[in-house]
């Protein structure tokens, strides 16, 4: 059986001792990357993204695992990647972090501690589920500060299978909220340490929005809500009576202005004024539980965060300055013009992936 020590080099990261890829497994599309460098000296080395069709992948399910694998594949040769190791980041409902203070005490005890808590919080069962924890710090009434994760065995297991498939090694599984943590501390807080005191991260998805409270060292509360892009695309589908693919296109293509049509921005208004509602229903509940730790700063990432309207929006509902966050304005460097010419996009939809990259 594997040591709580190994058990946690998988779950949050480890020191390897070879090149280690980061590998995010998308529901709209394949990213993948290798990182060099350390805590604000960050290099991106490689990059390649893959679109997958609808449906791919569905949740943590995977749909069509013979395209994943194509998919994956062809990220490889694209980004010229010859390393098989691989970090992944797991997500959805079948997965849980925790913040925990426990009682001070020998290693055994403190572990002791910290997996009897963690136990309480699982909703998808201890028993059927892998659980580690890295201790952050000390708290000030002398306890000590616990980052706990939890996954569904079966999920792990799907997921280190599928990878099999492609022919590569899961070297480390991480979480992706902890994924989006890891690389905010690892560049913004570097570059501004009162980031730290409380910074909210929004990661706006094809299939998912996860909201993560970063505080001191990691996250403090975190949520993955099931939307996003996909169900403006699908409402766009709906009412021009179009393709999926076709949806997409009309979602995203802009006149010689710079403007999409009048009825997709109504479209679009529609659904992100449903979906922020949501948003902030979380955010309140965070903060009517009583937390006295408050957040004064807003982050928003992800493949849907340059949605026309989306900063506008979250600027006046969460009566906050949001700011698109970019890796590139806080210190990692590309290593090649031609990641450089694909910035943009790479800022856009890269943060999940380069944050498991930094797991190498």
């Amino acid at each position: 059986m594997p040591s709580l020590q190994e058990k946690l080099q998988e779950l949050l990261g480890g020191i390897s001792s070879g090149p280690v890829m980061g590998l995010d497994l998308g529901s709209h599309s394949i990213k993948l990357c290798e990182m060099s460098g350390s805590s604000g000296k960050w290099k991106l080395d490689k990059f390649a993204i893959i679109p997958l069709s609808e449906a791919a992948i569905i949740e943590d399910e995977f749909q069509k695992p013979e395209e994943i694998v194509e998919a994956i594949q062809a990220a490889l040769r694209t980004a010229g990647i010859k390393s098989k190791n691989v970090c992944i980041g797991l997500y959805g409902q079948n997965t849980m972090t925790k913040r925990l203070s426990v009682p001070d005490g020998s290693k055994e005890e403190i572990q002791d501690h910290i997996m009897w808590e963690s136990e309480q919080y699982i909703p998808f069962g201890a028993d059927e589920s892998e659980i580690d924890f890295h201790v952050i710090g000390d708290t000030e009434g002398g306890g000590k500060d616990a980052l706990v994760a939890a996954a569904r065995t079966d999920v792990v297991e799907r997921f280190q299978d599928l990878i099999k498939e492609a022919k590569l090694q899961v070297k480390y599984i991480d979480l992706n909220v902890i994924a989006l943590s890891n690389i905010f501390e690892e560049t913004a807080v570097v570059a501004n340490p009162d980031l730290a005191e409380g910074s909210i991260l929004i990661d706006y998805g094809a299939q998912s929005i996860k909201l993560v409270i970063y505080r001191n060292g990691g996250p403090i509360f975190s949520k993955e809500l099931p939307m996003g892009g996909s169900l403006i695309t699908e409402e766009i589908q709906r009412q021009m009576a179009v393709s999926y693919e076709e949806a997409e296109d009309l979602k995203t293509t802009k006149d010689d202005n710079g403007n999409l049509p009048e009825e997709i921005l109504t479209i679009i208004q529609s659904q992100l004024e449903s979906q922020i509602v949501e948003l902030k229903k979380n955010l309140n509940f965070y903060i009517s539980a009583g937390s006295t730790e408050q957040v004064t700063n807003c982050f928003l990432m992800g493949g849907c965060s340059r949605l026309p309207l989306l900063k506008e929006m979250l600027d006046q509902s969460l009566g906050m300055e949001v700011e698109i966050f970019n890796p590139f304005d806080y210190g990692v460097k590309c290593s090649s013009s031609a990641l450089e010419d694909n910035i943009e996009q790479i800022a856009a939809v890269g943060t999940v992936v380069m944050g498991l990259g930094m797991r190498a």
